[in-house]
């Protein structure tokens, strides 16, 4: 199957862009368990400290430089590189480039009813972990 500019499922703002390509919205196309998303920061923009509850995901830079969380392990990530986070794990992505940071992210287990992501940002450790 095709997947055109009028499929993406597009959530978010100019700081941080979602577009689902195959999604659980309106457009969902029929990928029976994968996820695919690629999310764009502007600088200092990013995705918070979350957790998908029972999926995994793989996380690719297609652009930019971002601050990778998975658990307390950091480190910056640039074009090309690839990120694994099992499921359940705390984590998140920080644009600390000069321009915006894209990343493709491919999720396994679509067909589960658990939320795609719970924020965790507002709760310790994560809270104090990072200090823009």
């Amino acid at each position: 199957m095709f997947i055109s500019e009028a499929d993406i499922d597009v959530d978010g703002d100019a700081g941080c862009r979602n577009e689902f390509f195959s999604s659980l919205g309106e457009h969902s196309v029929p990928a029976k368990d994968v996820i695919l998303v690629r999310a764009t920061f502007a600088v200092g923009e990013g995705h918070g400290f979350h957790y998908h509850e029972d999926r995994e995901e793989f996380l690719y830079v297609l652009e930019g430089e971002v601050e990778q969380w998975v658990g307390e392990e950091k480190r910056v990530c640039g074009e090309g590189d690839v990120i694994y986070v099992p499921a359940g794990v705390v984590h998140a992505s920080f644009n600390v480039g000069e321009g915006d940071a894209r990343l493709l992210a491919i999720f396994g287990n679509k067909s589960s009813v658990a939320a795609l992501a719970v924020d965790v940002s507002d709760r310790e450790p994560w809270r104090g972990v990072r200090r823009s």
